[in-house]
């Protein structure tokens, strides 16, 4: 993955209730596994409240596909 491009494909977390460092890592690592599991998307976890993708398709399908759960908003990082 180019790292320049690497922002436009990023999407970040926030648990409103959660302020807990490792636990919001564990919770984003465990959204990436689900991402994997329910849809073969890959992703990486840079920090401890983002996942980056390959592709602008699935950093959207991501997105959609996690903007149900009511335990965090997500956004997507432009470049």
């Amino acid at each position: 993955m180019d790292p320049i491009d690497a922002v436009a494909h990023t999407l970040k977390f926030n648990f409103h209730t959660i302020t807990n460092a490792v636990a919001i890592d564990a919770l984003v690592y465990a959204l990436s596994i689900e991402l994997w599991l329910k849809h073969r998307i890959e992703s990486i976890q840079p920090s401890q409240d983002s996942l980056v993708f390959d592709s602008d398709a699935h950093c959207t399908f991501a997105q959609l596909a996690l903007s149900d759960d009511t335990r965090f908003t997500v956004r997507r990082l432009d470049n």
